[in-house]
């Protein structure tokens, strides 16, 4: 499964009822996605549990589109592999 997929069923899942067309590599998680703090956190447990890595708050609060939260698994499986 392609990346972005696996981050959109992420998004899916801790944002049950979203409209899947909104989730967009554009988009941002707070204004277009309604993803609050908490779903910022459910999010992250839900992206460590699918790639089995660890990601900070400090990264966390960083990501702002759906695009950022891709790079950021990007960095993360190339600095694992490397």
């Amino acid at each position: 499964m392609e990346l972005f997929e696996k981050v959109k069923n992420a998004i899916i899942k801790v944002q049950p009822g979203i409209d899947e067309t909104k989730i967009i590599p554009t988009a941002n998680l707070g204004t277009d996605l309604e993803i609050d703090s908490l779903g910022r956190v459910e999010l992250a447990l839900a992206i460590e549990d699918s790639f089995g890595f660890y990601l900070p708050d400090e990264e966390l609060e960083k990501i702002t589109t759906v695009n950022d939260v891709v790079s950021l698994i990007e960095t993360k499986l190339r600095s694992r592999s490397a």
